[in-house]
């Protein structure tokens, strides 16, 4: 996944992303993220500890979402620790994923949006693209579907320019679906037979056929559709893919219904659930309960449609509980990465607040030494120039007090307005007066200085004189 981000091409890290929706099973992901987590303990390179952080992160993205966001938080932080643009591209689009199967559309897009502006800031096309792919994502799954098209199209302008035809089927996959959902079939048509020559003899061949098949249905060419999804099936099998399966099943399943054949929608219905209860998705488990609740209930089979509305009620009632569980820990999360931002935007206050306070400590030193150099020397100096620099010493001083108190005031204060402004009036009713005592003595002792240097000037012409 993320692991190899910095070192792989564009399209092959693209088009990865646009089939992991559907090509990945429950089962291989936990898999995936305990040798994951094996080579982390082995990895002692931070670069390479934030990319496979991301990659631990999204590993859990439909199994348990919620233990993916903390793998990828630890590696944005790291890589903000670290300063290391690329990965903190990678664990933000990770977030925005993992925000984006946890329902949480608004997020996905923000950490998305984040991730962009790295990658535009780096010129990063590859960061850019896979941007884009997020948000588009985020944007479809909420069926805002002219809104996921103008990302899917950006990222078809990068593709173009790279001659990628995988990545280019990819897209097409998705905007063909886009098209479909908003009735434009032609266009999913065009975008979809595209993305199946692209895909042929790929991992994305079988979700092509699918959803190909699946828009020959809705433009009523049934006996192409069949054929497609009749293709598909092996192939399906061959790869172990019950997502891809779950998906030709359902279509075959509508197919049939729309010309009314029952029997042979009873048949793949079964089919579907079967391949759905493979996949573990309790989502595609209670779409296939539903259709075949629908069928015996069209055939006034009470008992079967019964058996089915209870299956599709329970798993519906588990998926839901399921969704509140990963809401509340996707609240927990957020509360938790709000925490983290704002101690890191304390720490951040708090070295600027102690450089400031260096810089205004070394101020007041100069000034002090400029003030005690001319206090010292044997130069006359002027007394105007002493006031400046004693106005001058006075607004840096009280820049510096209130650099220096201001945590401890803002605290006291609760960072009420009119206390603040009262407590710095107070500082300077302080400063004011002891500024003009000093610089009363200042002018004083350099007054009877240039009295004293003078004087001995005088002394040093009369006796030059005498001597003549």
């Amino acid at each position: 996944m993320f692991l190899y981000y910095h070192n792989c091409k564009m399209k092959r890290t693209i088009f990865f992303w646009l089939l992991s929706l559907y090509a990945i099973p429950a089962f291989a992901q936990s898999k995936l993220a305990d040798s994951l987590k094996l080579l982390l303990q082995k990895e002692e390179q931070d670069t390479n500890r934030v990319l496979l952080l991301a990659e631990i992160g999204t590993s859990y993205l439909f199994e348990k979402p919620e233990i993916g966001f903390t793998y990828a938080e630890q590696g944005l932080e790291l890589s903000r620790t670290i300063n290391y643009k690329r990965g903190e591209i990678t664990c933000l689009n990770g977030l925005g994923h993992l925000n984006r199967v946890s329902g949480n559309y608004i997020a996905g897009i923000k950490y998305h949006m984040q991730a962009l502006q790295i990658s535009e800031t780096i010129n990063d096309q590859s960061g850019v693209a896979l941007s884009y792919f997020g948000i588009a994502g985020n944007y479809e799954d909420e069926k805002d579907y002219k809104e996921a098209l103008l990302y899917y199209k950006k990222i078809k302008q990068i593709e173009e320019s790279l001659n990628s035809r995988e990545g280019l089927g990819g897209v097409g996959l998705s905007m063909g679906l886009c098209y479909l959902h908003e009735g434009q079939l032609d266009s999913a048509l065009k975008y979809e037979q595209n993305a199946y020559e692209m895909l042929m003899n790929s991992r994305g061949e079988t979700i092509a056929i699918a959803r190909l098949a699946s828009v020959h249905t809705a433009m009523n060419n049934y006996d192409v559709a069949l054929s497609f999804y009749r293709m598909g099936i092996p192939i399906a099998i061959a790869t172990s893919d019950n997502n891809a399966l779950t998906e030709l099943y359902s279509g075959i399943f509508t197919l049939f219904q729309k010309r009314q054949l029952y029997d042979s929608c009873i048949y793949y219905g079964k089919k579907e659930l079967e391949a759905a209860d493979k996949s573990g998705s309790p989502a595609a488990i209670a779409a296939a309960c539903s259709d075949l609740f629908a069928i015996y209930k069209k055939i006034n089979a009470g008992d079967s449609a019964l058996k089915y509305l209870e299956l599709a009620a329970v798993t519906k009632d588990t998926l839901i509980t399921q969704e509140k569980i990963k809401q509340q820990q996707l609240l927990s999360f957020q509360e938790e990465s709000r925490q983290h931002e704002k101690q890191a935007e304390l720490k951040a206050a708090a070295e600027k607040r102690k450089q400031d306070i260096q810089f205004a400590a070394i101020a007041v030193g100069i000034i002090s030494l400029i003030l005690l150099f001319f206090l010292l020397s044997r130069n006359i100096m002027n007394a105007n120039w002493i006031r400046f620099l004693g106005v001058l010493a006075l607004l840096v001083s009280f820049d510096f007090i209130n650099l220096l108190l201001h945590p401890y005031l803002s605290d006291y204060a609760n960072d009420s307005p009119i206390l603040m402004l009262c407590a710095l009036v107070i500082i300077s009713a302080i400063l004011i007066p002891l500024h003009h005592k000093i610089e009363k003595w200042v002018i004083e002792k350099m007054v009877e200085k240039n009295k004293a240097i003078r004087l001995a000037a005088a002394r040093k012409t009369i006796e030059k004189l005498e001597k003549k």
